[in-house]
Parts: C-alpha cells; sequence; structure tokens
C-alpha cells in the first residue's frame, strides 16, 4: 500500500520489523517532490525513530488483532498473559517498557497480536493504584513545588498532588 494512505496508529513492517505509526507530517519544499515524515516506535523494544519517504512508496500494511488479555504473574523478567481461550502468552520486561511498571491484577489489557503473536499490551488510560509509600508533606514544602513522589502498589514510582497519604486509591 502507498505511504500516503496510512494514518497514526497503522502497523508498518520496514525491514523486516514492526513499527506503531505514532505521527506523520507531509512536506513540500518549493518545486521540490512531497516529502512524508513518520514518527515510528518499534513495537519489540520502544525504539522511535523519524523516517522520510515518498508518499508514493509502497509500504507493507500489516493486519494487527487487538483482544482483551489477562495478566497472571510475573517471574524474574519475564510477565505472563492469558486470552480468553486459556492460550498463554509472555513478554519481557525489554519489550514492555514502562508499561511493565503499571500491570496488576484485574486490570483489562488489551492485547496486540500479529500473526497470532503477541508482540505488545495496552493498558486502560485510567486505571486505580493504592499508594503504598508517601513522604509526609512537611511545611514548605509547596516553596519548590506542589508534588511529591509516591510508590504505588505495583512498585513504580509516581508525582503525585501533596495531599496524597499512604494507603489512598489514586487513578
Amino acid at each position: 500500500m502507498k505511504a500516503k494512505y496510512f494514518k497514526v496508529g497503522d502497523f508498518v513492517k520496514i525491514n523486516g520489523e514492526i513499527w506503531r505509526i505514532l505521527k506523520i507530517v507531509h512536506t513540500h519544499k518549493g518545486r521540490g517532490k512531497a516529502e512524508m515524515e513518520l514518527h515510528l516506535k518499534n513495537l519489540k523494544n520502544n525504539n522511535f525513530i523519524t523516517k522520510i519517504i515518498n508518499p508514493e512508496e509502497d509500504l507493507e500494511e500489516l493486519e494487527i488483532e487487538k483482544r482483551p488479555i489477562k495478566f497472571l504473574y510475573s517471574k524474574k523478567d519475564k510477565f505472563y498473559f492469558v486470552d480468553e481461550n486459556n492460550k498463554k502468552y509472555e513478554m519481557s520486561i525489554e519489550e514492555l517498557g514502562d508499561k511493565s511498571k503499571f500491570i496488576k491484577k484485574d486490570l483489562d489489557i488489551t492485547g496486540i497480536f500479529y500473526e497470532n503473536n503477541l508482540i505488545n499490551i495496552e493498558l486502560p488510560i485510567k486505571a486505580v493504584y493504592k499508594v503504598i509509600y508517601a513522604p509526609p508533606g512537611l511545611k514548605g514544602d509547596s516553596e519548590k513545588s506542589n508534588y511529591k513522589i509516591v510508590t504505588i502498589e505495583t512498585g513504580a514510582e509516581i508525582s503525585v498532588p501533596l495531599f496524597i497519604k499512604e494507603g489512598e486509591l489514586i487513578v
């Protein structure tokens, strides 16, 4: 399929690797040819690249399937998931990137499949997490910043407003 027909969110195969299109910029300079600047994310190693191509260039479009999966458990640097047919899939921390810090039981996760292989996941836009550690707010803390770093139940550290306390649920 010609590059000019792709849109943000589509998946393409370039040099044998699967990429997701994050941004497309069409440019035309003077009397020169039109170009497309594609901002791409590699689904296996989470690397980002920018590729400039001719809009008439053919790219391989991928048929990606999205379906719900459940998180089972993690062991060492592997995360294990199961789909509705009880088929198990595993992904490494490297493949998941920062998403691994926010995976927990009973979270509605969408699996991204290519040729029936789990290649990536999508986490919900909103999720509820319990704060397991929050330093106390001290007088004068708001002088510099109105935020502090807390630890949530998955072990991830995030920035929250000063009034959040240990044991509270945050979205």
